[in-house]
């Protein structure tokens, strides 16, 4: 087997050796729980869907994931993360069957053994952490099903606020997040077409931090209100991309 790229073994550790404990599912979230109904409204996922979910780590959207479609694969690079995951699962009383933890890199998925095709394929904040965003789309494309979506949930580049977040957060560090100022949504939508996706319309939305959205909701009122207003659109800290795998192949598939 090929051993893993030093970027990687990065990834892993600052994940292995860390607490993290704004990554961790709770109890009740109304911040996550609003990201994944965003998710789950551009994927277009359903009761009775399956879901791979890239970069779950500990569990942190999974759960409410899994309360939308009928199966969600959680797929993580550290073990660590995806054991805590499954002891997660098991605390809460949900079948293996319904949330299963899968300890894999997205760049080694022939050897995860996964059940395809998906129904989706969604990543909450991970594409800014691969190496080769290309290249894992390339990967990832297969593990979709015809007329399926691959969404992501990334932070916007542009949003400064973004910045004072990676600083003061210590579950973040600058070099593990700075993949972010080269994710243009023009770029990941490059990647997907090369890959024979078609790109859907990308979402711009958000304001509060999760501290401050899960105590007030007047405040999220006033989030919902403000992004109506187009001229305030580039800068909210959130981006939604999304694309669909055609019926059928084209002639311009992976060229």
């Amino acid at each position: 087997m090929t051993p893993d790229s030093e970027h990687t073994v990065r990834q892993r550790e600052f994940y292995e050796t860390r607490a993290h404990p704004a990554l961790r599912p709770r109890g009740d979230d109304a911040y996550v729980d609003n990201l994944v109904a965003r998710m789950c409204a551009v994927a277009g996922i359903q009761a009775h869907h399956r879901v791979l979910e890239v970069g779950a780590g500990f569990g942190r959207f999974t759960f409410a994931l899994a309360e939308r479609c009928a199966q969600v694969t959680a797929l993580d690079l550290s073990r660590q993360a995806t054991e805590a995951l499954a002891r997660e699962r098991d605390a809460r009383g949900i079948d293996p069957a319904r949330v299963d933890a899968v300890n894999a890199d997205v760049d080694r998925l022939a050897d995860a053994s996964l059940d395809t095709p998906f129904d989706a394929v969604v990543g909450f904040f991970v594409l800014h952490h691969l190496e080769d965003v290309g290249a894992s789309l390339d990967r990832l494309t297969p593990w979709v099903r015809r007329d399926g979506v691959v969404a992501f949930l990334e932070p916007n580049r542009w949003n400064p606020l973004y910045l004072f977040q990676v600083a003061c957060c210590p579950d973040m560090a600058w070099r593990e997040e700075r993949g972010v100022w080269r994710l243009a949504a023009s770029a990941v939508e490059a990647h997907c077409r090369r890959n024979g996706l078609e790109p859907l319309a990308t979402e711009r939305f958000g304001l509060m931090p999760p501290q401050v959205y899960n105590r007030s909701p007047r405040l999220r009122r006033f989030e919902s209100w403000l992004e109506r207003w187009r001229w305030v659109r580039p800068v909210l800290p959130f981006l939604l991309l999304s694309a669909r795998r055609p019926a059928a192949e084209t002639a311009s598939a992976g060229s």
